[in-house]
């Protein structure tokens, strides 16, 4: 029998097992900490700003190669190319969409200073992998995992598997109407070194220890881009998040059960022990089996009522009323940065003295990428969460259902 805390034994509560109600008084960093298991978590401006401040604690600069993906959204490269680092890219799994494992493996080279594995759709990339790869070669993996902050792997939560994680709040399972994001990690180094990128020099004298870190202190920056925004509301999200998500995979696992007896489109895979928690929920569309292309599909869908989007394609015109479609859509390899390898000019990053091997980016270089962007079609989170039910997901099935139902009058346009 343990001892009373009023005569000296251990507390119940405390020492990292307080009830959730505490966490608001403790603030969002600490919260983050609680709910991850993570030791060291701090609030920034944007998922963005959280994986600058992962490349820049890895100490990925010029000629260093990052290897990511280009089957994702273009903050995680953009992050890349802010830090001057290089992107080689690494292909995805067809059915997780997510890094493809071995393909990383093929690809690290000498310069190679990190990896930076997406969590794409809320499906946790294979980070016992690409840890086990990175502790091979010495170098460090920084997880964008915007998109599936309520995630795990093995029971274990995101945040505190990595050696750093990036989260955002900006529409994603821990919401916040004003945006913002946090970073999470177990190294302390990596936890100080971060604060390099861009937090105010007061704040970073505050927290740092370091040595090496508080000597740069005072050119930390003004803090303009990477103060803690929408804290607040994310709190009010942290609390229940798991209750949100849960109800999320409830309605999906609906979906898939539906969505399984159709023929010609594949519901998402969730490879066992990994938790999916569904930013959005993604199938594949079977063109020739239906005999017409998925974007006619996803137009009928809309027309029904059915938000359906090809993500990697089209997503950003349905942000705001002012967008238009990408230009020149498909994975990110393929986009004119990429094409040109001039983003700075005289050919930086890509090119810049300090890279040993210039890389050439090319059509083909990444065959499941490239075809997976022609066959996904993605629900959004809103219309998965509570309050959406069963009934809400079968009126979704009934609207894709009406639609391979009368498939022939869509073929005669």
């Amino acid at each position: 029998m343990s001892k009373l805390a009023l005569f000296g034994g251990a507390k119940t509560l405390g020492d990292g097992r307080d009830l959730k109600s505490s966490w608001p008084q403790k603030g969002m960093d600490e919260a983050l900490c609680e709910y991850t298991g993570a030791k060291y978590a701090r609030c920034v401006s944007s998922g963005t700003a959280a994986l600058i401040s992962g490349l820049f604690a890895a100490g990925c600069g010029p000629g260093d190669e990052v290897l990511t993906v280009a089957y994702t959204w273009v903050a995680t490269v953009a992050a890349i190319l802010r830090v001057n680092a290089v992107p080689i890219f690494v292909d995805i799994d067809p059915q997780t969409f997510c890094m493809d494992a071995e393909d990383a493996r093929r690809k690290i080279t000498p310069q190679t200073k990190a990896i930076l594995p997406v969590d794409f759709y809320g499906h946790p990339a294979p980070i016992p992998e690409l840890m086990e790869l990175a502790e091979q070669h010495g170098i460090v993996v920084i997880e964008d995992a915007c998109q599936a902050s309520t995630g795990e792997i093995n029971g274990v939560k995101l945040g505190n598997i990595a050696h750093f994680t990036a989260f955002s709040w900006s529409g994603k399972p821990i919401y916040s109407n004003t945006g913002g994001g946090a970073y999470l990690t177990n190294d302390r180094s990596l936890y100080e070194r971060a604060l390099l990128a861009g937090q105010h020099p007061t704040v970073i004298q505050g927290v740092a220890t370091d040595p090496e870190v508080l000597k740069y202190a005072s050119m930390g920056g003004t803090g303009d881009n990477m103060r803690a925004v929408g804290a607040g509301s994310a709190m009010e999200q942290l609390l229940d998040a798991d209750v949100r998500t849960n109800a999320r995979i409830r309605n999906c696992a609906y979906l898939t059960g539906k969505l399984s007896q159709l023929p010609g489109i594949t519901p998402p895979y969730v490879r066992p022990g990994y938790k999916h928690v569904y930013h959005y929920y993604t199938c594949q569309w079977d063109a020739d089996y239906w005999g017409i292309s998925r974007d006619r599909f996803c137009e009928a869908l809309n027309a029904e009522g059915v938000y359906a989007v090809a993500y990697i394609n089209d997503a950003n015109y349905q942000f705001t009323p002012e967008s238009k479609k990408l230009q020149a859509g498909g994975p990110i390899h393929l986009r004119t940065i990429f094409q040109e390898r001039n983003l700075y000019g005289r050919g930086c990053p890509f090119q810049c003295p300090h890279v040993k091997n210039p890389p050439v980016y090319r059509k083909g270089d990444l065959p499941v990428s490239e075809e997976m962007c022609e066959q996904e079609f993605s629900l959004a989170q809103g219309h998965l969460s509570p309050p959406c039910d069963e009934q809400d997901m079968q009126l979704m099935i009934d609207a894709i259902t009406k639609v391979l139902d009368n498939i022939d009058e869509l073929k005669e346009e």
